[in-house]
């Protein structure tokens, strides 16, 4: 087997919720591996500072605001990513927020608007990309979904872990629609990565402790550990692998 199989090299990639976190780094790994990034989220100042970080290596990247629940933003993000490079072959939906509260607390509007980041705008830019990855005959849709769409936990965070268990069953069902336009769609569910998510707990040494006694290999993941699933899915690698999830998870899933 050949290592061209995981070749990036010209691929156009979208990647939403590139901003910070999990996002940059599945940004910058795409762009190590030959990848052409566009990078979009709501905080432009921190796009056009990784976008130069990537230039300044060579590395070829565009930077766009969107707003991922707004179908407006997200239709112009796709139009843009084809226009830089001319065809959209992988999308990252990674754009999430959370709100935490006990359910019986929980307000309307905190529960709409995750749901609107983390689902909604998973379906939104899922919708957009498959119509131009349809006339392409080709595509990647990766979905970044979380462990605790498997699990529960203490923390109350119920409308982070309903949409995030929402983004595994949408995977499922778009990569059966798709599948017969050579169009695969996977989802990834991270574990403990540093993330502006999880800063407040990095920085507890208690509840890093905590969080740590939980996963097996007694450690947080690493920008590498999730980049290197990215890549293989994003690649002809996994061609004929569709609706699946990959967990990336130290273990945590399974007690």
């Amino acid at each position: 087997m050949k290592l061209d199989l995981f070749d990036l090299d010209g691929a156009s990639c979208l990647v939403t919720g590139a901003s910070s976190g999990l996002g940059s780094v599945i940004a910058v790994g795409l762009a190590e591996g030959g990848a052409r990034v566009v990078v979009a989220a709501r905080r432009v100042d921190r796009l056009e500072k990784l976008v130069r970080l990537l230039r300044k290596r060579g590395l070829e990247a565009k930077s766009i605001k969107c707003d991922v629940t707004r179908e407006s933003d997200v239709e112009r993000t796709v139009k843009a990513t084809v226009g830089f490079y001319g065809s959209l072959d992988v999308l990252i939906n990674n754009a999430g927020t959370t709100h935490a509260s006990p359910s019986f607390e929980l307000n309307l509007p905190a529960w709409k608007r995750v749901l609107d980041v983390n689902l909604t705008g998973t379906f939104l830019c899922a919708k957009h990309a498959s119509r131009q990855m349809i006339r392409q005959r080709r595509g990647k849709i990766i979905n970044v979904s979380s462990v605790y769409g498997l699990i529960a936990d203490s923390s109350p965070e119920l409308p982070y872990y309903a949409s995030k268990a929402g983004v595994i069953g949408l995977t499922r069902q778009l990569a059966l629609e798709l599948a017969a336009y050579n169009i695969q769609v996977n989802s990834i569910a991270p574990g403990f990565f540093p993330s502006e998510m999880t800063k407040a707990i990095i920085e507890n040494p208690d509840e890093l402790s905590n969080t740590l006694s939980r996963v097996p290999m007694k450690r947080i993941g690493r920008p590498r550990d999730l980049v290197g699933v990215v890549q293989f899915l994003a690649s002809k690698a996994s061609d004929y692998m569709t609706g699946q999830l990959v967990v990336v998870d130290g273990g945590w899933t399974l007690w």
